[in-house]
């Protein structure tokens, strides 16, 4: 029964993400990608990082590469690509889906006791194939017991498993 409350799960946030795709597009997603990731090296490199000088700098970059893609998003409504940019975003919100569901989703709703269904399986196996670098994610996965007896004694050990 909780297998099925994970396909379940896995099924809706799919749906969720190729909405948020479709709706979104891919320039508009692209762009709110890069605006966070830009604005985090941008703000990082920042010479004079005292004080709140770190988050206004990451929100005055993020702000500015956001509304150079609202532009280039006129722009694509403009020359009437607006379809090609819907559908491409479509594929960036399953492409997105595919990386969450694997790295977050996935191994958050693992316990010892559910087993591994059709669905997290082959979403699990397909992510390995394509992104090898994220690793397969096994839903029965055995905590090392001899490791958890000297627990006390590492304290970033205790968080790892929290």
């Amino acid at each position: 029964m909780t297998g099925l409350i994970v396909d379940i799960i896995l099924i809706v946030s799919l749906l969720l993400f190729v909405h948020i795709g479709f709706q979104s597009g891919i320039v508009r997603t692209f762009f709110a990608l890069a605006a966070g990731f830009f604005a985090t090296v941008i703000a990082k490199h920042y010479p004079y990082q005292i004080g709140i000088n770190y988050y206004l700098i990451f929100c005055v970059s993020a702000a500015g590469i956001y509304i150079t893609g609202l532009f280039v998003l006129k722009f694509v409504d403009f020359i009437f690509m607006s379809i090609f940019d819907k559908f491409a975003g479509l594929c960036a919100g399953i492409l997105v889906w595919f990386i969450f569901s694997a790295n977050c989703l996935i191994p958050s709703l693992s316990a010892d006791n559910i087993k591994e269904t059709k669905i997290s399986s082959a979403v699990s196996l397909f992510s390995s194939k394509i992104f090898p670098g994220f690793g397969k994610y096994r839903i029965n996965v055995a905590v090392d017991v001899t490791k958890m007896k000297d627990a006390d004694k590492y304290i970033l050990y205790k968080k790892e498993l929290l």
